[in-house]
This record gives structure tokens, sequence and C-alpha cells, in this order.
């Protein structure tokens, strides 16, 4: 008597097989994820560049500006709304002008583009104090009131240095929390 079997065969080629899939389906999706991962920190790392370098393009705009107008020029950092702002005044004695027209630009700071802290040439230094709202930096004629740098902080926490010097000198972006170039007294003049 012969017995039907209703169940399908399975045979022992298509266990490989169907082990085979599942490895190259695995090894597919972890490769995949490691490319989303690079990609993301790629990306992270254009928009934390991007960022900083639209900041130092606003201070470069201001000592442009200024120099080329009787207008004064301000960059504000502000800690407690976490933005910046360009803005302008009337004169060099800081007559305000609207606030709908003296403000420029604003942007703002991000998880991945954080401010951290401001230090002034003249060693005034935002860390020492409490309860500091916001770090200006003018602009006039001859250039910047003070000196000093800003220091921002990338998506992984590390310190990037905007340099902001009293001679007229471009902004630049530094990475690192680098030390700046403090004025001479004048006993300390070679000329």
């Amino acid at each position: 008597m012969m017995r039907i079997c209703t169940a399908p065969m399975w045979n022992k080629h298509f266990g490989y097989v169907l082990l085979e899939v599942l490895i190259v389906v695995g090894l597919l999706a972890f490769l995949l994820s490691l490319g989303v991962i690079s990609y993301s920190a790629l990306w992270g790392g254009r928009q934390f560049q991007h960022q900083a370098q639209e900041l130092v393009n606003l201070f470069q705009m201001a000592q442009e500006a200024s120099a080329q107008s009787d207008r004064r020029y301000a960059v504000i950092l502000d800690f407690v709304e976490q933005k910046y702002v360009l803005r302008q005044f009337a004169s060099l004695d800081l007559q305000t002008i609207p606030e709908e027209e003296a403000v420029i630009h604003t942007g703002y700071f991000t998880d991945r583009f954080q401010l951290d802290y401001v230090l002034y040439d003249d060693l005034e230094d935002t860390r020492d104090k409490e309860n500091v709202t916001e770090a200006r930096f003018y602009a006039g004629r001859s250039g910047w009131q003070y000196g000093g740098k800003v220091v921002i902080r990338d998506g992984d926490g590390n310190p990037w240095s905007i340099l902001i010097s009293r001679m007229v000198q471009p902004v630049r972006l530094v990475e690192g929390d680098v030390p700046i170039l403090l004025p001479q007294k004048p006993d300390e003049m070679r000329f």
C-alpha cells in the first residue's frame, strides 16, 4: 500500500539556500546601517561647518560695513535665547535705530552648533560671571572695540574658536580652544 504525504517535502538544499539568503540579507543590513551612520556623521560635520562659517561671515560683514560707513555694527551673542544677531547703530556713539531696521541678520545655536563662552582680549571672560546674558563685539571705522574669541562646540563637544582681532584682520575659525593675542601696554611696545 502506498502512502500519500500531504506535507511539502523539505530537502537539505532548501535549508542551506534559506540560510545563505538570511546571511546575505543580514550582511546587507549591517553594511547599510554603517553607511547611514557614516553619512549622518558627515552631514553633521558639514552642518556645523556651514553654521560656524555663517557666524564668521557675520563678523566679517560687520567689520567691512563699519569701515565703509559712519555706522557702527555689533555682533551680539545671546546666551539666554541661544542666538546671534548682527545689528547696526546710527552712528559711532551708538544711537539706536528702530529694531526692525537695525537687525540685519539673526541666527540660532543648536545642539550641533553650541555657544560655549567668550573671552575678550582685556581678559573679561563670560565663564567668570554669573548670570551672563550676552556678549557683544562692536565694529567701528578703525576696527573692533575689543578683540577676543568666541568658543563654540560641535555636535561631538569639540571646541572651535572664532578669533576676532582689534586690528583690521580677517576673522578666523580655528579648530580647538586656542589662546588669543593680548594687546600690549605702551611701555611694552618697541616704537
